[in-house]
């Protein structure tokens, strides 16, 4: 009996095996960008949405470029200085008995480069809206909380999903206590 015949049923299940994962990798590779759509949030996502959307004209997308450009360039700078703010107010953890006032001082510096970005975010659109004809300003009004909240951080869980289970929701009272030990004591015994 040859060597073939005696493993006939491996080398099949061998065979077939890779041609299963040849078949897995091209479908994946060919349907790469069929699964996911591009976001809107995408660098030059939101440039082709607002140009799709209001249907601009190229100079209108030109000037929105130049907007965009700038405006991100202003983030950055902004966004370091966010980024130092919390570095600053963390590096006091590694300090002992730090007073309450030095400790809201460099939350309340954090928090003021929030809202500076949301300030040069919200004048960012006011700009875009300027470039609007006023049948693009209806539009406009009527898709920018959208494109705003693609912007954010996503919603806390799946908001379009079923709640979650009740053995998976963290249960009520202090942690550590089982369904048991949150009920009151039974009454004293006489």
């Amino acid at each position: 009996m040859s060597y073939f015949n005696r493993n006939k049923w491996w080398v099949i299940a061998f065979v077939l095996l890779i041609i299963m994962n040849l078949a897995t990798l091209t479908t994946l590779w060919v349907m790469k960008d069929k699964r996911w759509p591009p976001s809107i949030h995408q660098r030059s996502g939101i440039v082709d949405y607002l140009v799709k959307e209001l249907g601009f004209d190229s100079i209108q997308k030109k000037q929105l470029i130049e907007l965009r450009k700038g405006h991100e360039e202003r983030l950055m700078g902004m966004r370091g200085k966010t980024r130092d703010a919390k570095d600053a107010l963390f590096a006091l953890l590694t300090k002992d008995d730090v007073p309450d006032s030095i400790v809201e001082k460099a939350a309340f510096a954090s928090s003021e480069n929030d809202q500076q970005i949301d300030v040069l975010t919200f004048r960012h659109f006011q700009k875009i809206r300027n470039l609007c004809t006023p049948a693009q300003k209806i539009k406009f009004n009527d898709i920018i909380g959208e494109l705003i909240r693609s912007q954010g951080p996503p919603p806390p869980g799946n908001p379009n999903g079923p709640p979650p289970r009740r053995e998976d929701r963290r249960p009520e009272g202090p942690p550590g206590l089982g369904d048991d030990d949150r009920r009151p004591p039974p009454p004293p015994q006489q």
